[in-house]
């Protein structure tokens, strides 16, 4: 009988081991998750009091919340550690495929409502900002908003978080973007696929973004007697690319695995907002 038995120990732990992997790899990655949106929520905070001293100009904003994000970046305790840091933040916030800032509030039609005319630029206009408490509190009527509220400074940040720890990278990128791929014999896991994603987003690899397009495009071709595959791997030629993409001086990879996770603050303004005409 318990020659019959011999060997089941080591089955057993070959079927629970794999598990055991993932589940250890997935809680170092969501680890990660957290700290990167831990530290975007207070990157955001300290972008919008930045933007609240600083007329809610975008650029100010931006660099206000490349400054929070440097710890994030930083990897050894020394001055070339931060300045490398601060670097890598700069790319990563101002690159448009990496970062969103979004001013939720006050709105352009908030500064059609109450806009002033610029004395420093006749090319802007500004929402006062003074004496507040003594102005009407009437709502405006395209913003729907009294210029109360239009001096509240609301933004909104999406950020592309990278997913670098392997294996789990794959399946938690699969899962967002809404792959099927390919499951891996004797390993319960994700495998690379061309499966076009079904519900892609901002920070998708191009091939997963713009997939389903670009079979459209294909599609409607053969329709009308035209071979257009070549679109389909230049379309995967260049996510590849793309994904690969490191900066030169810094070996950071630009591209790679990456999910969306999003942070909002609001404060009250301290300068006038300003806005184009």
């Amino acid at each position: 009988m318990r020659r019959a038995h011999r060997g089941q120990a080591m089955v057993e732990y070959l079927i629970v081991f794999p598990l055991l992997v993932m589940l250890a790899l997935g809680a170092v990655q969501f680890a990660l998750l957290y700290q990167a949106k831990s530290t975007l929520n207070h990157a955001t905070f300290m972008a919008a009091r930045h933007g609240a001293v600083k007329n809610a100009k975008d650029t100010s904003i931006k660099d206000a919340l490349a400054a929070g994000m440097t710890p994030l970046f930083t990897f050894s305790p020394d001055l070339a550690g931060l300045a490398k840091g601060r670097a890598i933040a700069l790319i990563e916030v101002f690159n448009p495929m990496t970062m969103t800032v979004e001013i939720v509030n006050p709105t352009a039609a908030a500064a059609t409502d109450f806009g002033q005319d610029d004395p420093a630029d006749n090319t802007k206009r500004l929402i006062p900002n003074d004496s507040l408490m003594y102005r009407s509190t009437a709502p405006g009527g395209s913003s729907g908003i009294s210029v109360q509220d239009a001096n509240l400074l609301k933004i909104r940040v999406t950020y592309c978080a990278k997913l670098i720890v392997p294996m789990v990278n794959l399946v938690i990128y699969s899962l967002v973007n809404g792959i099927a791929g390919t499951r891996q014999l004797s390993w319960e896991w994700f495998g690379e696929s061309t499966a076009t994603a079904t519900t892609p987003n901002n920070c998708s690899q191009l091939k997963d973004r713009f997939g389903e397009t670009v079979d459209d495009v294909v599609g409607a071709a053969a329709a009308f007697g035209f071979d257009a595959s070549f679109l389909t791997s230049a379309l995967a030629d260049i996510s590849s690319a793309v994904a690969g993409l490191t900066v030169p001086g810094l070996n950071w990879t630009v591209g790679g695995y990456r999910i969306p996770i999003t942070a909002e603050a609001v404060v009250r303004m301290q300068t006038p907002a300003r806005f184009s005409k």
